[in-house]
């Protein structure tokens, strides 16, 4: 599941994204903090998307799981990673997202 986010996230899968985040989903990403769902899902929206997705490594414990991998667009390469915390141990619904670029 972690993988899924991950990709959703990155490649704009704003379907995927609203079954997943809880409506009061909080959003760190290194900038600003988004707090809901709603607002996740406009930033997502309003990003350019990747021509591929490559995920290194997708790991979850409990209820916490940790991706990492490369956005490619056209000739940049974009690395990232997120840290995913899940409202309980079955992760279907995410509780909070920590993301970082470089």
């Amino acid at each position: 599941m972690v993988e899924n986010i991950a990709v959703a996230m990155e490649a704009k899968d704003t379907e995927f994204l609203s079954d997943v985040l809880d409506p009061e989903t909080v959003w760190n990403d290194g900038i600003a903090s988004l707090t809901s769902a709603e607002q996740i899902l406009s930033q997502v929206s309003s990003r350019s998307g990747p021509d591929t997705v490559t995920i290194d490594h997708a790991m979850s414990h409990g209820k916490v799981g940790a991706v990492n991998g490369i956005s490619i667009n056209g000739e940049i390469e974009q690395r990232f990673c997120y840290v995913i915390e899940f409202t309980s141990t079955k992760c279907n619904r995410v509780r909070r997202l920590e993301s970082y670029r470089g």
